[in-house]
């Protein structure tokens, strides 16, 4: 049984994924693909925009035979610790042989490259490290420019790329598990952050454009099925936006307490939140505030949300479950093999009493209470079987 694996979020499943999907099973050989998504809050540390059931059903329909939920400690989280995350769920059910994932084209022989480097690092490697962290550059950041300087310096953009620094920490976690997963860099289509939305878009740029009210551009850079999932989350209110838990964060961190634990925060970065949250307006403001070259945007933004859902530190490591959202009914075999293990897959979170499951749980409420939905609605969800 040959099974590829996909690490994705999915704010929606665009054409961008579909190729990325297709292309995967094609280049693996893949009897059955196994996603594993994003819950409730996502990398960028914002709430989904689209509900974690709803990404499951664009996944299927979009050929997915498998779709897992990671943790949300995993799933809101920088990239090393979210790439061990997905990778780790994938080869504890002991069944993945691939694992797929998107980099920019023509940076594929640069990933090996910088990926050897991360593993023996040369003199210069360590020492332009040394000097950026010093200098007060973020670890990605200063991370990008010690690659730059030991491998190309005209690499340096796509060093520093999103899509590139999550390929090479899923190398990385790969390593660190020992696993026997063959890496499948795909070639993406379309640019990560590009913010108009073409045949193979951003999920930036789609999500920019639902929300505008732009559905005519937004159709063209969607599988049709996802268009149809879509329309009914709008129609339906099953949309959480940008801007919908502002509230309650502020609140939150205007009540004050001790945030030296939560996760992400570090070097004081507690102390500014706190210190500059009474100036806030909202929670694109706060972050605009705290913002320096040590406190990049996308590190303040998941803090503020492990803030909220009260998200502590923990040592890393691979997550000790997943969720199953979804699967196709011919993927049953691949779950036989899978029942094998002893890796847990969890269907009824509301019999796993774990402080990892309340957390994620609380995500979940958290979520519907921003779209205007039920909170115990995050207890109600099934499996989606299609």
């Amino acid at each position: 049984m040959r099974v590829c694996g996909i690490i994705a979020e999915y704010d929606p499943f665009h054409n961008g994924h579909l190729y990325h999907l297709e292309q995967a099973r094609k280049l693996s050989k893949a009897d059955y693909v196994v996603c594993v998504i994003s819950t409730a809050f996502t990398q960028r540390g914002l709430p989904s925009l689209f509900s974690t059931h709803d990404r499951t059903r664009m996944a299927l329909e979009g050929g997915a035979d498998l779709v897992l939920g990671m943790p949300v400690f995993w799933s809101c989280a920088q990239a090393n610790r979210f790439a061990l995350g997905g990778t780790g769920i994938l080869n504890a059910l002991g069944v993945v042989t691939h694992l797929a994932f998107g980099v920019e084209e023509g940076n594929l022989g640069l990933l090996d490259s910088a990926a050897s480097m991360l593993r023996r690092p040369a003199p210069v490697y360590r020492e332009t490290l040394q000097a950026s962290l010093a200098r007060g550059e973020s670890l990605a950041r200063a991370q990008g420019v010690a690659l730059a300087a030991a491998l190309c310096e005209s690499a340096g953009k796509a060093l520093n790329s999103p899509n590139f620094n999550l390929g090479l920490a899923y190398l990385e976690a790969l390593g660190t598990l020992h696993s026997a997963m063959q890496p499948l860099p795909i070639a993406r289509r379309g640019s990560y952050h590009d913010t108009s939305v073409q045949p193979f878009p951003s999920a930036t740029a789609v999500r920019a454009a639902l929300l505008r009210g732009g559905w005519a551009s937004a159709a063209e850079a969607l599988p049709k099925e996802s268009l149809k999932i879509i329309r009914a989350c709008a129609l339906e209110g099953r949309m959480h936006l940008p801007d919908a838990l502002d509230s309650p964060l502020l609140a939150r961190l205007l009540a004050g307490g001790d945030f030296s634990a939560i996760d992400e925060i570090s070097e004081g970065l507690d102390s500014r939140i706190l210190k500059l949250a009474p100036q806030a307006a909202d929670r694109e403001h706060l972050i605009s505030l705290v913002k320096t070259k040590r406190y990049p945007y996308a590190r303040i933004s998941r803090a503020l949300s492990h803030c909220l859902l009260g998200m502590e530190r923990q040592p890393l490591s691979p997550p000790p479950y997943a969720r199953l959202l979804g699967l196709r009914k011919g993927s049953a075999p691949l779950l036989r093999e899978i029942s094998r293990g002893d890796f847990p897959l969890i269907t009824r979170p509301a019999r796993q009493p774990s402080a990892s499951m309340a957390l994620d749980m609380r995500a979940e409420e958290l979520w519907r209470i921003g779209a205007g939905r039920p909170a115990a609605e995050a207890w109600r969800q099934k499996t989606i079987v299609i």
